[in-house]
């Protein structure tokens, strides 16, 4: 038998005789400790937390998830209104009036992913370790996404 058998059934008998049903903070996840930061940082970390302060690179985290909410709810509204605009159009001046208002809102979506990707740039090179960096914007996968949510909606 190998060694993480043995010491899977001994604890698979310990748990099944009882043996830890009287710990402390039985069921609880202990959360006093941050494991994950330095331990120079540890007080810095707790005086933000109980605070309630985050640390500037989760604030800009947010802020960049914000900015792609609403770049992504700017343009899947004018996506539906084009749609729905187009449904309706009589006239070929009126379906070309649409599809310039279209455009206008592309171009507008396309510059806000250019600024959106250069604050995901500058948020990689101030976030602390690389699990947490962000991947550019891509407009094809953008565009993409939009046909998907449009037409499972």
């Amino acid at each position: 038998m190998n060694l993480g058998r043995l010491i899977e059934q001994k604890l698979k008998e310990a748990h099944e005789s009882g043996k830890f049903d009287n710990l402390p903070r039985k069921g609880r996840l202990d959360l006093s400790e941050d494991d994950g930061v330095p331990e120079d940082e540890r007080l810095a970390m707790h005086l933000l937390k109980s605070n309630d302060f985050l640390p500037a690179w989760i604030e800009e985290d947010k802020a960049l998830r914000d900015k792609l909410a609403a770049a992504r709810g700017a343009l899947y509204r004018a996506y539906a209104w084009r749609r729905r605009r187009l449904a309706q159009a009589g006239s070929a001046g009126e379906r070309n009036r649409i599809e310039r208002e279209w455009d206008r809102a592309r171009a507008k979506f396309e510059r806000d992913v250019e600024e959106i990707n250069r604050d995901i740039f500058h948020f990689n090179l101030r976030a602390p370790s690389a699990a947490v960096h962000r991947l550019p914007l891509r407009l094809q996968e953008e565009y993409a996404r939009l046909e998907r949510v449009a037409n499972d909606g």
